[in-house]
């Protein structure tokens, strides 16, 4: 039996170690939360990420981390009902800064189905928020272009069709002429 035990608790060893590993590989920004909405643990690419250590994060409310406590409360009560939610946020970085990220947010459940926390992830979309911005200047300018040059189309347009109308209408008098001589 005592055999038994040793071996059960290297392979539990063995199980927290790989988690260790894997979580510090990851570079995704994910941190744990207990049902009262307490930071239980974080890995290496949230502390990069926040600019909070685990010393000095782990134990505090996650609101601590997000700009808009109304926000992640939503995301929390839809996570909780549908399992997962996702959506995107900005998080308060310890130096003051605001970053936007794209937060997933997963209920995490005992076996038997009881609410004990979240699990988070986090990606910076800083980047692609100033693509989005560029993409948008962009398209903004080409609708501008565009329309300008509808603008001219349709002044020709009017031009040479009042000109054909002017065209008929010279015709017709000539022919009125032609049949009075």
């Amino acid at each position: 039996m005592d055999k038994d035990f040793k071996s059960l608790q290297e392979e539990i060893d063995d199980l927290e170690w790989f988690i260790e590993d894997f979580s510090t590989f990851l570079p995704l920004a994910v941190c744990t939360v207990n049902s009262f909405g307490i930071i239980t643990n974080i890995n290496k690419a949230f502390e990069a990420l926040t600019g909070y250590g685990a010393i000095e994060i782990i134990r505090e409310k996650i609101e601590k981390v997000f700009l808009d406590g109304k926000e992640l409360a939503t995301a929390k009560a839809k996570a909780k009902k549908d399992n997962i939610f996702q959506t995107e946020t900005s998080v308060l970085c310890k130096n003051g800064k605001n970053i936007p990220v794209s937060l997933s947010i997963a209920a995490r459940k005992t076996r038997d189905g009881e609410f004990i926390g979240y699990f988070l992830a986090l990606t910076d979309i800083v980047e692609l928020k100033k693509l989005q911005i560029n993409l948008e200047e962009q398209v903004a300018e080409k609708t501008k272009e565009l329309q300008e040059k509808l603008t001219t189309l349709e002044k020709f347009t009017k031009l040479t069709v009042g000109r054909e109308l002017k065209m008929v209408e010279l015709k017709s008098k000539i022919k009125e002429l032609e049949v009075k001589k």
